[in-house]
């Protein structure tokens, strides 16, 4: 393997120990090293084109992987690497405006289970459909498509900013801005039925992303009563001022599957008041009870 792969998987398995031990965005630290390692990887290809093509043949994936069994490493290090500006410029600005905006939501652990499932099972669905191919398989988009499967699941009628073309929109439904890019997708892929663009993965991705927000909904909060449970006893939680936006959230929810989400991301980022320790659901490890 060339020198220049192993400072890959490095930087790689260094940026996720960073994002997992401290208290930075996972998201950030993805965007983060996607451009550090597209400007180690693809620049200076540009000049000397032999040092990107040995790295993409190091850590790009291959359908054949599947059945060889070879290179399983290149099933999370394909969504580290691009194969132009526009690739990783697509990528890294949905991570900005819809995987901070879910990791605000959801918190960093079922952020990186959402975005390294999907992007796992986007991977597994372009093998399939490319059973035995030897092309390279590179790029974040299954897992950018998963995070938007997850988001527009579980909280459609929310507003995040967005571009559409040159133009930038503060304050667009979450629905919309997905349905819009999904449209997008769509006509591209009909368009250009044999480019290099992994449909597959794009649709498995998202697929897999609503399918395990799904999940969460199931798990992630308790299924009490969800109409009669007295919310206004969260209110003594709350110290700062992203609590209180996340319970004016909850408390002005119109929808049972949108309030929760807003009351697990709720518990996820309240601070016990006997131990002063993060609760992450409705009893803290020392053995405090919100709704008691």
């Amino acid at each position: 393997m060339y020198w220049l792969s192993y400072l890959v998987i490095a930087l790689i398995l260094g940026g996720l120990i960073a994002a997992w031990k401290t208290d930075l965005y996972l998201t950030q630290v993805l965007i983060i090293l996607n451009l550090l390692i597209f400007m180690v990887v693809f620049i200076p290809g540009i000049r000397y084109p032999d040092i990107t093509n040995t790295v993409y043949n190091d850590l790009a994936g291959r359908a054949i992987y599947l059945q060889t069994g070879r290179s399983l490493h290149t099933f999370l290090t394909l969504m580290f690497l691009h194969a132009s500006f526009m690739h990783i410029a697509g990528n890294i600005l949905i991570l900005f405006f819809i995987g901070i905006a879910l990791e605000d939501r959801l918190g960093k652990k079922r952020t990186a289970l959402a975005y390294f499932f999907t992007g796992l099972i986007a991977t597994l669905g372009q093998y399939m459909a490319n059973w035995g191919s030897m092309n390279l398989n590179l790029g974040a988009s299954g897992a950018v498509m998963g995070i938007m499967g997850v988001m527009v699941f579980l909280y459609p009628t929310d507003k995040i900013p967005m571009f559409l073309g040159p133009i930038f929109m503060p304050a667009v439904r979450v629905d919309l801005a997905v349905g819009v890019f999904i449209a997008m997708q769509t006509g591209i892929a009909l368009l250009t039925p044999y480019s290099n663009i992994a449909h597959a993965a794009h649709i498995a991705g998202f697929v897999s992303g609503i399918m395990l927000a799904v999940f969460m909904r199931k798990t992630t909060v308790t299924d009490r009563d969800i109409k009669t449970t007295d919310y206004t006893k969260l209110k003594k939680l709350v110290t700062d001022n992203e609590l209180a936006e996340i319970y004016k959230k909850i408390i002005d929810a119109d929808k049972d599957v949108i309030r929760k989400a807003w009351l697990q991301s709720f518990y996820e980022k309240v601070k016990c008041p006997d131990c002063s320790e993060k609760i992450g659901g409705e009893r803290c490890k020392c053995g405090y009870k919100i709704w008691e």
